[in-house]
């Protein structure tokens, strides 16, 4: 998602069962992709897998593999919601390979047979310090004016160091206030507080993610779940 910078970035609605995503994105409207495997081979921890696509869009890098029915090295291409870190593909034809990392013995290309199954992946946004969010609009249930949401903030690219905080404000054009510092914590190149919690929140806010304190280099997503 952009960077927040009202007013020309508007704020989110968010919507109940649909995750807002204040940093990064995952594309909603591209449908998961099937297909045959035909042979799978292994170099140096990267698998390599040769398909063909029976329905669905060409995958990308960062989308998620699932594989089975295979038999080579006893099923070690079996894997499940595995990111895909090289794709190619004859838009023609449908028929190329698709590459993604596994542990194991060097094999070349073989006659395999089994299926896959792609699905889209999340694609993290670049964060520096002091950078914000897009700003999400919670649409309170009825009720009792405090509610509980559940988040995520992961570093698919870790920094050696890093503070997000969440923040609050009544409208677009007020100053933003901090109201739960840490919300998610990098230390010594390890996330140490998240990526998954909960939060509980007062009705008729706008919230968004603050990135307080970095070092080295990111990449995030963050969500809040409605």
């Amino acid at each position: 998602m952009p960077a927040y910078n009202a007013p020309l970035v508007r704020p989110q609605l968010l919507q109940k069962g649909v995750p807002a995503y204040l940093f990064g994105n995952l594309n909603m409207l591209q449908g998961n992709t099937q297909g045959y495997v035909t042979q799978t081979a292994i170099a140096t921890n990267v698998a390599t897998v040769s398909v063909s696509i029976n329905q669905g869009p060409t995958p990308k890098v960062g989308d998620l593999i699932t594989l089975w029915g295979t038999a080579q090295q006893s099923g070690l291409f079996n894997v499940t919601r595995v990111v895909i870190t090289a794709v190619s593909i004859t838009a023609a034809t449908g028929a190329g390979t698709i590459s993604f990392a596994l542990i194991g013995t060097n094999q070349s290309a073989t006659a395999d047979t089994g299926a896959f199954l792609t699905e889209p992946g999340e694609t993290a946004e670049t964060v520096t310090l002091n950078y914000a969010s897009q700003a999400v609009l919670v649409q309170a249930p009825q009720g009792d004016s405090q509610f509980t949401l559940p988040f995520s903030v992961s570093f698919p690219t870790l920094p050696t160091a890093a503070t997000v905080d969440l923040q609050a404000a009544l409208k677009d054009s007020d100053t933003w206030t901090t109201i739960v510092p840490g919300i998610a914590v990098v230390a010594g190149s390890s996330q140490t507080i998240g990526p998954f919690g909960q939060v509980t929140l007062q009705r008729g806010y706008l919230y968004r993610f603050l990135v307080s304190a970095l070092t080295g280099t990111a990449a995030c997503v963050a969500k809040i779940g409605g």
